[in-house]
């Protein structure tokens, strides 16, 4: 079985959030403001999305970590799946400031994408460091799945 943690579900800041409002939970002694915060800044903080391969049983599963552990979603058979590819990332940020010209940041990761009866609908399975890993990684698990690799 493969599996690959993708995201946390708030991302990097929404993370930090929580922490933080975990430690001002335990700030807040003998209080139902403090178990609150502990609550909500532990699903903050340890919620992340992630995908998992059963190459025994043919089958995927993406799904949401509540908490860390309280898994949700559904296992789907790689029989949908018509390929798979390295991919650059689809957001594109930009900053604008008052005296200079827009910058356009560099992704920061790409993604091995599992591609589901249409290329516009994506999977994702492994985040890399670039396209170049991204895609290596995908041709790896295209001969490991037997899938086709699409580029």
């Amino acid at each position: 079985m493969m599996h690959n943690k993708l995201d946390k579900l708030f991302g990097q800041a929404g993370s930090v959030l929580g922490w933080l409002f975990i430690v001002l939970g335990f700030l807040f002694t003998n209080s139902g403001v403090s178990a609150a915060f502990i609550l909500i800044g532990s699903f903050m903080a340890f919620s992340y999305s992630a995908v998992k391969i059963d190459t025994v049983r043919n089958r995927y599963k993406l799904y949401y970590a509540y908490f860390g552990f309280i898994n949700i979603g559904k296992w789907k058979y790689l029989s949908n799946i018509d390929g798979i590819g390295g991919v650059s990332p689809i957001i594109k940020r930009w900053s604008f400031a008052k005296d200079s010209k827009a910058y356009q940041f560099k992704p920061e990761n790409c993604f091995v994408v599992l591609f589901r009866n249409h290329p516009k609908r994506r999977i994702p399975f492994k985040k890399c460091k670039d396209l170049v890993e991204a895609k290596l990684e995908a041709q790896k698990l295209a001969q490991l799945l037997h899938l086709n690799l699409i580029h």
